[in-house]
């Protein structure tokens, strides 16, 4: 019997029957191109309105699209919004406004910061906040706030004080203070630390490019606010950068390649943009915290640094020279003058004199003050116009009486500590600069508000607490692996 073969399937395992998920399935990734056509002829045409129908300048059309841009960044990956907050603070003032009341960048941007915190923690079934060294007293000061808010509101300290204005201008300053609650919970590691210390050399870059086009522009004899908006406030903005990166890049060593570079060049520029706006504070904040820096890196450097201060008559500009002269009047009939008062400028001598009248003042509402912006209605009868206090100290003092002082004290003192605890802690050369540098930025920001309230400025306390958000998660990072590396041995 002859066997025919088999030209079919014997001996071979039949082809599986796909199941539901193997089944082709139709491809909808043209859609994405779809979707992408049409948002751009969208925006053309948003463009061609603003233009053409509506008048609007191509620069400010340019500012919206940019910004509308980072926002869908930043809503989409919102991890970038702690990068976005530092190149934006320093250019506060030059963000494009919707127009719509609350509707505007640093609203935004906190808004997506605290969403991308706390949302995913409840989702985790994690706690939102956890305990760190400075949020009881930036909770405590940020409260102080509120109830000075209400003082003024329900017993105004004067004629026309409009609470409604007040609570918008108190809101600007929370916003400056929360980032920190946001930074010291979501930063994850040394690596992401590192990488924001370097976004905080570009946006202080981005800000003393613009504040020195615009003097070049003035021209010398001129006092510019750049993008911040404020002389002094700008000066203290530099002041307090310029410290914290000079610590930075004497540290430089826990940065490599193009990162030191930036940092070296932002240094720089910070360093000269505190002096064009020509605040004297801001030459004093910022040679407090560089002094500091010194000391802290090299005891024996402070001997340099002292000779290179005292030679400053000989490398400082004209301009930086003119105005710390102005200090003082030299006239023979100032000389002839006994009152300290009248033998300084205007404006030095009148602060002596709003001193004066806050404290004198105070003594009738010695322990809670008379409420948020309270001291230009002290003096308005005793000068010849209201003056605000020209100091954070005796501002505090009017507005928030000896409450507010220990308040105020106990955030400052908590900030140099926790400074100090991370240069105690540190293992790494990014924890020793980063500690180097805040507590540079911390005496920095001491000082300089002992001649006016450059404190609760959004740049300036968003800025500055983004940096202390930064130290303190850095010190639970080193104390977690402290223990990782106790507990593997």
């Amino acid at each position: 019997m002859s066997a025919t073969r088999s030209t079919g399937s014997v001996g071979r395992r039949p082809a599986p029957v796909p199941g539901p998920s193997e089944v082709p399935q139709y491809s909808y990734g043209w859609a994405v191109y779809v979707l992408a056509a049409l948002l751009a002829f969208a925006m053309a045409y948003v463009i061609f309105k603003l233009h053409y129908t509506y008048g609007q300048a191509p620069h400010r059309i340019i500012k919206m699209l940019v910004g509308f841009v980072v926002l869908l960044l930043v809503v989409f990956r919102s991890r970038l919004a702690l990068y976005v907050w530092l190149l934006a603070i320093p250019i506060g003032e030059w963000l494009p406004a919707t127009g719509i009341p609350g509707v505007n960048g640093p609203n935004l941007l906190i808004a997506v910061i605290m969403l991308s915190w706390i949302i995913p923690r409840i989702m985790q079934g994690q706690r939102v906040l956890s305990r760190t060294r400075l949020s009881g007293p930036v909770a405590a000061y940020l409260a102080l706030l509120v109830f000075s808010l209400a003082r003024g509101w329900l017993f105004p300290p004067g004629p026309g004080y409009d609470g409604f204005q007040m609570m918008k201008s108190v809101w600007q300053i929370v916003l400056g203070f929360v980032v920190y609650f946001a930074v010291a919970n979501v930063v994850v590691n040394r690596k992401q630390i590192s990488g924001l210390l370097v976004t905080f050399a570009v946006g202080s870059t981005i800000g003393a490019l613009i504040a020195v086009r615009q003097f070049l522009g003035a021209g010398f004899d001129a006092r510019i606010g750049g993008a911040i908006g404020d002389i002094n406030d700008l000066g203290a903005y530099f002041a307090v950068t310029a410290s914290a990166l000079f610590g930075l890049f004497l540290t430089s060593r826990a940065f490599t390649g193009f990162r030191k570079w930036v940092i070296g060049a932002s240094a720089f520029l910070a360093g000269f943009g505190v002096m064009i706006p020509k605040s004297r504070g801001g030459y004093v904040g910022v040679a407090a915290g560089v002094g500091v820096i010194t000391y802290l890196i090299d005891k024996r450097a402070v001997v340099v640094f002292a000779v290179v201060l005292a030679l400053s008559p000989l490398w400082a500009p004209d301009f930086v020279q003119e105005r710390v002269a102005e200090t003082t009047v030299d006239s023979l009939e100032a000389g002839l003058v006994g009152d300290a008062s009248d033998r300084l400028d205007p404006s030095a001598g009148v602060r002596l004199d709003i001193w004066r009248i806050v404290a004198r003042k105070s003594l009738k509402s010695p322990i809670i003050g008379y409420g948020y912006a309270a001291v230009p209605y002290l003096t308005v009868g005793e000068l010849s116009r209201p003056f605000s206090a020209h100091s954070l100290y005796f501002e505090t003092l009017g507005e928030t009486g000896l409450l507010g002082i220990v308040v105020l004290f106990w955030l400052l003192s908590a900030c140099l500590r926790s400074g100090r605890e991370l240069l105690r802690v540190a293992s790494t050369r990014t924890s020793r600069g980063l500690a180097v540098a805040f507590i540079g930025a911390t005496v920095a920001l001491i000082v300089a508000n002992i001649f006016g309230e450059r404190f609760t400025h959004i740049s300036i306390a968003g800025t500055y607490f983004f940096l202390a958000g930064l130290v303190d998660r850095s010190i639970a990072i080193e104390h977690e692996s402290s223990l990782s590396n106790a507990v593997g041995a």
